[in-house]
């Protein structure tokens, strides 16, 4: 509602439907807690306050009346090397070799395929996969965390290893908002910055929104790259930009992305952002072309 996004709401409850449904839950409880939530607004809440509650919960609720989604299929295919090559890595992380997984991915980045390919077409599209499985009920906490941690580390290796580019001049913050802990995505999207010729300044994941207009003056900033990754998230990312706007020192560019971005393509515009980006190699064009730079 503070997004003023219904989408955002919905977009959350056929989320939490399929979760329900791979878990071998009955999703028709999450219809009655919703029915139960709209029942009890419609009671207590002044008449005047009861439009938009109730549209979000009205709109849900024909939703949740609706058939089923069906699971959300794997991206990766093996027919494809990359998409193989992820699903090697995967598998050997959860079999317990993560030094075998980050070597095969390292190796294939200096064999040919490069870094950024090993970012943007096996590491991310595997951390999409261990979330998919975890939502599918197939993977523990535990283990998402282990594949994450293995991921972080398979980046390190592979930004120490790969070629940077001349520097240009430029510098970008790299930062999730307050609240949002997810900073995988983030922190390939640093590296690659980086290793484009880029000054970059990673705070990493849940960054109180009064630090920022400090940090951006103090850096020299010319674009801050800021993520969400849930809707909850999104009126943070539209107090975090007006801040900036107001209290920064020096003109700065904002892209947003994430997850909570990527469920409604225009919401980037109703934050007050200079741009979106739903990937890395979007994130690098946009940026390059809102602070002078040619994109590739």
């Amino acid at each position: 509602m503070a997004a003023g996004e219904p989408r955002l709401f919905t977009g959350r409850i056929t989320w939490s439907r399929k979760a329900f449904r791979a878990r071998g839950q009955d999703d028709g409880d999450l219809q009655s807690s919703v029915r139960a939530l709209r029942d009890v607004l419609a009671e207590r809440l002044p008449t005047p306050a009861q439009g938009l509650p109730l549209e979000y919960l009205d709109a849900s609720l024909a939703q949740l009346a609706s058939p089923a989604p069906a699971p959300d299929p794997s991206e990766l295919d093996p027919k494809r090397p990359a998409d193989r090559l992820a699903l090697q890595y995967l598998q050997k992380i959860l079999e317990g070799n993560v030094a075998d997984a980050i070597a095969a991915v390292t190796a294939a980045a200096l064999d040919g395929l490069g870094a950024r390919a090993a970012y943007t077409d096996v590491l991310l599209p595997a951390q999409r996969e261990v979330g998919r499985l975890w939502h599918a009920g197939e993977l523990s906490i535990a283990e998402e965390h282990m594949v994450t941690a293995a991921t972080q580390r398979t980046m390190a290796v592979l930004a120490s290893q790969a070629t940077r580019q001349p520097a240009n001049g430029r510098t970008v913050v790299v930062a999730a908002v307050s609240g949002n802990v997810h900073d995988v995505g983030l922190r390939a999207l640093a590296d690659m910055y980086q290793l484009a010729g880029w000054r970059v300044i990673f705070v990493g994941s849940d960054i109180p929104m009064q630090d920022l207009p400090t940090m951006l003056a103090f850096f020299e900033a010319d674009l801050l790259m800021i993520g969400a990754t849930l809707g909850t998230h999104v009126p943070r990312v539209e107090q975090a930009i007006r801040s900036i706007r107001e209290r920064c020192e020096r003109p700065v560019r904002v892209v947003v992305g994430g997850a909570a971005f990527d469920e409604v393509p225009d919401l980037w515009q109703k934050v007050g952002s200079d741009g979106y980006a739903p990937t890395i190699d979007r994130a690098l064009d946009v940026g390059a072309r809102l602070v002078g730079l040619t994109g590739s």
